[in-house]
């Protein structure tokens, strides 16, 4: 009986009509269309430019919280090659690596920046995979497929050291990690520390732009045209039983993120009362 699997690729290579997002899923299908008993639908998603931040978190929210267990791979690029600040030979650039989760889920991931801080929780090692960093400016399309494919086939063969250690525990504190499609800011924030604020108006300042907001019980505890922050609906349960949460920046019924100036994942949200 075939089985149906489902491969999510996170890139940088912008918007998912690119010809990118088409070479790198045409590899893939190279790569698993003949593994017997089975079935991979590859399935695409966007992120900002070297934007790891961003990453982190779409795959946190995805991975972690998928329903589809070990039948999920996620296959993660994005490269800014910003671990060493000097000329790089042959385009070497950031390694790959494994990691399985506590669900079940596969990734196959560069080691980039905080693309994989969220995630260190849910497995009890990330492994770098012995494939070439080096050797193309497209490794996403020429080096790594052959690695989704091998970790789909259940072979671990090109699994080398542990490299837990160099991923980074959290993401900045209070700082916009991800812009969804209606502009409104996810945050670094915890929720709680927005408790004792309900219904009192703050100053959010943001890429050097202030605006005026309600601190709401839900995003939408404010008028049309007017801010609000407050909890969103994005976070998971924890290992320890507690719950990692994110408070949103939101304009309702505009865009908070053209207020801001369009923040890049990172940048610093100060809040005043």
């Amino acid at each position: 009986m075939t089985k149906q699997y489902f491969v999510r690729v996170i890139g940088d290579y912008g918007q998912l009509g690119d010809m990118a997002f088409a070479e790198v899923s045409d590899r893939l299908d190279a790569q698993l269309m003949d593994i017997p008993d089975a079935h991979f639908s590859v399935r695409l998603s966007s992120v900002p430019v070297f934007d790891t931040i961003a990453t982190g978190f779409m795959l946190a929210q995805l991975a972690v919280n998928s329903p589809l267990g070990d039948r999920h791979i996620f296959y993660v690029n994005t490269a800014p090659r910003k671990d060493k600040a000097q000329a790089r030979v042959d385009n070497e650039g950031e390694g790959l690596v494994y990691a399985k989760l506590k669900n079940g889920v596969r990734i196959v991931a560069v080691n980039s920046g905080y693309s994989l801080a969220l995630i260190k929780p849910f497995t009890d090692s990330i492994r770098l995979i012995k494939v070439s960093a080096a050797g193309s400016q497209f490794r996403s399309r020429d080096n790594f497929p052959v690695a989704v494919g091998a970790i789909a086939r259940g072979d671990e063969s090109l699994l080398g050291d542990d490299v837990t250690h160099t991923v980074p525990d959290a993401l900045p504190k209070n700082a916009v990690v991800y812009t969804d499609g209606y502009g409104n800011l996810k945050c670094s924030i915890d929720p709680k520390d927005l408790d004792a604020h309900h219904g009192e108006k703050v100053t959010v300042e943001i890429n050097g732009r202030e605006q005026v907001a309600m601190v709401g019980t839900g995003i939408f505890a404010v008028a049309d045209g007017e801010y609000c922050l407050a909890k969103g609906s994005s976070g998971w349960d924890l290992p320890d039983g507690s719950r990692m949460e994110f408070a949103e920046m939101v304009k309702r019924g505009g865009n908070a993120s053209k207020s801001f100036g369009s923040p890049p994942g990172g940048i610093k949200v100060n809040w005043r009362s």
